[in-house]
């Protein structure tokens, strides 16, 4: 699927409420997006996880996505900024003699 097509998909859901457009977005974008997941998680029910948090977060904040800007790579800064702080979590001083 194009970028464009990723971007007319979110911006229908977030525009009207489309949820079929929802669920097209996330079966197209999660196989891009599990290969960035799987290589900053520790383990594969992490990447999974990232990959939730990481839709749950566009569904919550879909009124700061900019319209004509491509959906993917906001899409994977969101997805970084939850690995930054499952890594973080997971390095904390009560975490490190595990």
């Amino acid at each position: 699927m194009h970028a464009h097509d990723l971007e007319t998909l979110f911006l229908r859901f977030r525009d009207d409420g489309d949820m079929r457009a929802l669920a097209k977005l996330f079966d197209a974008a999660a196989p891009e997006l599990l290969p960035v997941a799987a290589h900053l998680a520790a383990r594969r029910d992490e990447a999974d996880d990232l990959i939730q948090a990481t839709f749950l977060t566009a569904l919550e904040r879909a009124d700061s996505f900019e319209r004509g800007r491509p959906v993917l790579p906001w899409l994977l800064g969101i997805l970084a900024l939850h690995a930054r702080k499952l890594i973080h979590r997971d390095v904390s001083p009560k975490n490190l003699w595990r």
